[in-house]
C-alpha cells in the first residue's frame, strides 16, 4: 500500500515498478477519502512574490546583456556571412541526408536569417514543407539551437570564420550564457536558482502567517517546509542582525522571529537544528517525563541572539525520539508555527493537528508533492471540523527575454502568439511558476468558485486575466488571502464538488485535445461529392457529343449514366459518408481515434480487460477542447491508452512511424501528419495494424517509417508543420471527479 505511486514516470519505468510491487489492485482517490471522512476538506493557494531589489538587478543585468549580445549578433556581417555560406544553406539539395540527421539546426539557421529579412531559398522551404510566410519568428530556444550548433556541434563547418566564433563564444561566456558547452539564453541554472530561492518569498511567508494567525488564534498549527537548513544564516549574537540572503529553515525562522507576529509561537525541527520558544519549556518537560526520557541526554542552551528561544541538544539512543517529542509539544500548542525540512517532516511525519502548510520547497515531482501535502490533510480526531489551507510560493519574473527580442528582430513585432487552451497563464513569467504548474498536476482539488468541481491542474487557481505587473501580483495575492480566510466555506465547497455529474462519481482521467482529424474527413467528403458530380456530368456530355438528337433520348441517357455512375461509386460513397457521420463532430472524431488506439493495444495484449466492459467517452468544453477517457479498464491500461492518445493527437516529436494524409480540393492542398504512438510503433506489425484501424475509423492514410531517408524527410516536414502552424496541436491530461 502506498499513498504516492510514481505516476509521473514513463511506461517502462512503471513496468519495473509493477514488477517489484505487483499490479495495482485498487485506487482510492483523495476526493473519495474526503467523502468518507478519512481526509479533511482542504484548499491550495498560491502567494506570488517579486524578486528583491538585488535579485531583480541580477536578472535585469543578465537579460540586458543577452539582448545586447543578440542585437550585436544580428548586425554582425561576418556571422551572417558564415550562416549564409554554410553548405546546408548554400547547397541544400546536396546535403539533404545531413539535414535530416539534425533538422533542428537547419531550421534554426532558416528561422534566424528569415527573421532578419533574408528570404530562405525555395528548395530549403520545400525540404521543410512550409512557405516563407509560415516560417516562425525567432525566440530564445531557436537561438540556443543555432548557437550550440555553430559554436560546438558543427564548428568545423565554420573554420573560415573562426575569429568571429571565438569572439561570439567569449561574449557568451562573459554574460553567463554557456554552461558546460550548452548555450542557455533564458533559464540558466543561475536564473532558476535566483527565482526558486528568492528571499522575496520570506515576505510571502510572513504575510500568510499573519493572516492565518489572525484567523485561527491559538488553534493555529502551521508547518513551513523548506529544502535546506541554512544554519549559518542565524546571527551569532544580538548585535549582528544582518540581511537574510538565502531561503531555508533558519532564514524563515529568523524572518518570522523579527516580524514578531502576535500569537505565533515559533519552533524549528530538523535533524541538526531544534529550536523551542522558552514559553514552551513547561510543555516540553512534561512531554519528556510522559515518554520516560532520561533528562541527562537532553541539553538546552539559549539561542545566541534571542534569549526568548532555546536550542535543544539530545544525544545517545534518545536522539531518535526527538521528532516525536517536538511533535507532541506542537500538538499541545507549545509551538504554533513549526519550520522544518521536507526531508524530515515531508514524508511519514504524523501530526494530525496541522491545519496550515506552507511549501517553501522547490520540489515539483508527483510523489514528493503529494507526500508534503499529506501532512496537512489528515483528519484530527480532536477537531472533527478541521479544515486545512495549503500554501504554495512562486517568484514571478515579469520581464522576459523574448519581449526584448521583439525590438531586435524586425519580424518579431508582428509575431503570432500561440494560444494554449490548457494554460491560464498565457505569458511566460519564469521557471518558478512553471514548476508550480507541474506540481499542481500531481493532485486534485476543489475549484474556488461555483459550479464547484474537483480536478487536478492549476486552472482552479483562476489566474486567467491576471495582469503580471507589480500591482497585478499584489491584487492577485490579496484575492488569495481573502479566499483563504473563508475556511468555514470549505465544508460546503467540498460537499457541492463531491456531488459530481453521475450517480456514482469517481476520479476519471482524461486526455484533452484542441485538435481532431474531423476537418480532414469533411474535406475529403466535399471533394468526393464534387468528383462524383463531375463524373456524372461528363457522362452526359459524352452522350450529347455521340450524336443524341432529341431531348427525351438525352434525358434517358443522363439517367442511365447517372445510374451506372451511382452503381460504380456506391460502395466507396457509402464508406466515405459512414466515415463522415462517425467524424461529424470533434467529440465523435476523437472517439474514433480512441477506438483505433484501443483496438491496437488490445491486439498487442497491452489491454486485456474484456471489450464488453470498456467504453470510450468524449466530451467538449466551452473552450472547444475535447476530453476523452477510457472507462472500465485497469489503472495501468487507462494510463497507457491516454499516453498513446496524447501522442497521436499532439505535436510530432520523433516517432518511428507516421500516418500521412494528403488531399487537394481546387487550389487548396492539405497534408496532415499523425505520429504513431511510441508504445505501438516499436514493432512494424503493430504499426501496420494501427494504420488499418485508422483507415477503418478515420480514413485512408500512408504509413511511413521515419528511420528511412524518405521517412526522415516526412518527419522533418511533420515537425516543421507542428511549430510553423498558426494553429498548434495541444494535448493535456486532466483528472476530474465526475
Amino acid at each position: 500500500m502506498t499513498a504516492s505511486p510514481p505516476y509521473d514516470v514513463d511506461f517502462k519505468e512503471w513496468q519495473k515498478y509493477e514488477e517489484l510491487c505487483g499490479p495495482i489492485d485498487a485506487e482510492i482517490s483523495v476526493p473519495e477519502l474526503v467523502q468518507r471522512g478519512d481526509l479533511c476538506p482542504h484548499q491550495d493557494y498560491v502567494h506570488f512574490s517579486l524578486p528583491t531589489k538585488d535579485e531583480h538587478q541580477k536578472l535585469w543585468e543578465f537579460k540586458k546583456n543577452t539582448a545586447g549580445f543578440l542585437k550585436k549578433l544580428s548586425e554582425n556581417k561576418r556571422f551572417l556571412d558564415a550562416l549564409s555560406a554554410h553548405p546546408w544553406v548554400r547547397d541544400t539539395q546536396r546535403h539533404v541526408k545531413d539535414i535530416l540527421d539534425d533538422p533542428q539546426f537547419f531550421s534554426s539557421i532558416i528561422i534566424f536569417l528569415n527573421s532578419l529579412g533574408f528570404a530562405p531559398p525555395d528548395y530549403a522551404l520545400n525540404i521543410l514543407g512550409v512557405r516563407s510566410a509560415e516560417v516562425p519568428g525567432v525566440d530564445p530556444k531557436w537561438l540556443e539551437v543555432l548557437l550550440s550548433g555553430v559554436l560546438y556541434s558543427y564548428v568545423d563547418d565554420f573554420s573560415e570564420f573562426d575569429d568571429t566564433l571565438v569572439a561570439v563564444r567569449r561574449e557568451l561566456k562573459r554574460i553567463g550564457a554557456i554552461e558546460r558547452r550548452r548555450i542557455n539564453l533564458e533559464d540558466t541554472k543561475e536564473i532558476k536558482k535566483i527565482l526558486a530561492s528568492s528571499t522575496g518569498k520570506l515576505k510571502s511567508i510572513a504575510t500568510i502567517t499573519r493572516m492565518e494567525a489572525k484567523q485561527l488564534g491559538d488553534d493555529l498549527r502551521m508547518v513551513v517546509l523548506a529544502d535546506y537548513i541554512r544554519e549559518a544564516e542565524l546571527p551569532s549574537c544580538a548585535d549582528e542582525i544582518g540581511p537574510l540572503n538565502k531561503i531555508g529553515v533558519a532564514p524563515i525562522f529568523e524572518h518570522l522571529r523579527r516580524e514578531s507576529i502576535a500569537g505565533v509561537k515559533l519552533g524549528v525541527l530538523t535533524g541538526s537544528l531544534i529550536i523551542l520558544p522558552k514559553d514552551a519549556l513547561g510543555i516540553f518537560d512534561q512531554v519528556v517525563r510522559d515518554n520516560h526520557i532520561d533528562n541527562s541526554h537532553i541539553r538546552l542552551s539559549d539561542l545566541a541572539h534571542d534569549k526568548n528561544f532555546v536550542r535543544v541538544h539530545i544525544k545517545g539512543e534518545q536522539k531518535q525520539s526527538i521528532v516525536h517529542l517536538i511533535t507532541e509539544v506542537f500538538n499541545a500548542g507549545g509551538i504554533t508555527a513549526l519550520v522544518g525540512t521536507q526531508a524530515l517532516l515531508g514524508e511519514g511525519w504524523d501530526a494530525p493537528s496541522v491545519n496550515t502548510l506552507i511549501l517553501a520547497s522547490y520540489v515539483g515531482s508527483y510523489m514528493l508533492s503529494n507526500q508534503m501535502r499529506g501532512r496537512a490533510i489528515r483528519i484530527d480526531p480532536s477537531k472533527p471540523n478541521k479544515t486545512a489551507n495549503i500554501w504554495h510560493l512562486a517568484s514571478v519574473d515579469i520581464e522576459r527575454l523574448d519581449e526584448k527580442l521583439k525590438l531586435v528582430f524586425t519580424k518579431e513585432t508582428s509575431r503570432r502568439e500561440i494560444f494554449d487552451p490548457f494554460d491560464d497563464i498565457q505569458q511566460d513569467v519564469g521557471d518558478d511558476v512553471r514548476m508550480l504548474q507541474r506540481r499542481f498536476l500531481a493532485f486534485e482539488g476543489v475549484s474556488y468558485d461555483a459550479p464547484f468541481s474537483i480536478e487536478n491542474g492549476s486552472k482552479r487557481l483562476v489566474l486567467a486575466g491576471t495582469k503580471w505587473t507589480g500591482a497585478g501580483v499584489e491584487s492577485l495575492n490579496q484575492s488569495m488571502l481573502a479566499r483563504a480566510e473563508m475556511r468555514e466555506a470549505l465544508l460546503h465547497t467540498w460537499s457541492k464538488g463531491l456531488h459530481g455529474s453521475s450517480p456514482k462519481p469517481e476520479m476519471r482521467e482524461n486526455v484533452g485535445s484542441n485538435y481532431a482529424p474531423q476537418g480532414f474527413v469533411f474535406f475529403e467528403t466535399i471533394q468526393y461529392l464534387i468528383v462524383t458530380g463531375l463524373i456524372t456530368a461528363a457522362l452526359a456530355i459524352a452522350q450529347v457529343l455521340s450524336g443524341v438528337r432529341d431531348v427525351e433520348t438525352l434525358a434517358v441517357w443522363i439517367l442511365v449514366g447517372a445510374g451506372v455512375a451511382a452503381v460504380m461509386i456506391a460502395p466507396k460513397a457509402f464508406k466515405i459518408f459512414r466515415l463522415y457521420l462517425r467524424n461529424s463532430s470533434l467529440e465523435k472524431s476523437i472517439t474514433q481515434v480512441g477506438w483505433s488506439v484501443l483496438e491496437t493495444l488490445q491486439f498487442m495484449e497491452h489491454i486485456k480487460t474484456n471489450s464488453q466492459n470498456l467504453r470510450i467517452q468524449s466530451t467538449q468544453d466551452k473552450m472547444g477542447v475535447v476530453y476523452c477517457r477510457l472507462d472500465g479498464a485497469t489503472p495501468a491500461e487507462r494510463r497507457l491508452f491516454l499516453e498513446a492518445m496524447g501522442e497521436v493527437l499532439g505535436t510530432t516529436e520523433n516517432p518511428r512511424y507516421l500516418l500521412v494524409r494528403s488531399s487537394r480540393l481546387g487550389g487548396i492542398s492539405r497534408v496532415d501528419y499523425h505520429p504513431v504512438p511510441n508504445s505501438i510503433g516499436q514493432k512494424k506489425k503493430n504499426a501496420e495494424f494501427f494504420a488499418k484501424r485508422w483507415e477503418r475509423y478515420i480514413g485512408p492514410s500512408q504509413l511511413i517509417y521515419t528511420r528511412s531517408p524518405e521517412g526522415r524527410l516526412s518527419l522533418l516536414q511533420a515537425r516543421t508543420q507542428s511549430f510553423a502552424s498558426a494553429f498548434q496541436k495541444k494535448t493535456d491530461r486532466l483528472s476530474v471527479w465526475e
